[in-house]
């Protein structure tokens, strides 16, 4: 039988949760105005108490199914509910 203090322990352990948005955009678009839009992701996440990690990739050389997806941003929050504070964030309407 397990103590008290470990099954405590397993209760309340944070399960991380990520979001991940794949997006497409267009090749005639400047790379600065690219970079300033993955730049203010970055600052927004960096902002946000309930966000554990920021990540993005572009090489999707590999996947057969890419359907002209271009790139890929990966948010971890601490738990589901961090996904819910970041939608309904000021911060995030007003990047959004």
């Amino acid at each position: 039988m397990a103590n008290s203090e470990e099954e405590s322990t397993r209760t309340t352990a944070i399960i991380d949760f990520k979001h991940t948005v794949l997006a497409k955009f267009k090749s005639d678009l400047p790379t600065q105005q690219l970079q300033q839009l993955i730049q203010g992701l970055e600052e927004l996440c960096s902002h946000l108490d309930f966000v554990k990690s920021f990540e993005w990739g572009t090489d999707f050389r590999q996947v057969k199914r890419q359907k002209g997806f271009t790139h890929i941003f990966v948010i971890t929050f601490y738990g589901p509910e961090g996904l819910g504070a970041y939608v309904s964030h000021p911060l995030h309407k007003s990047y959004a």
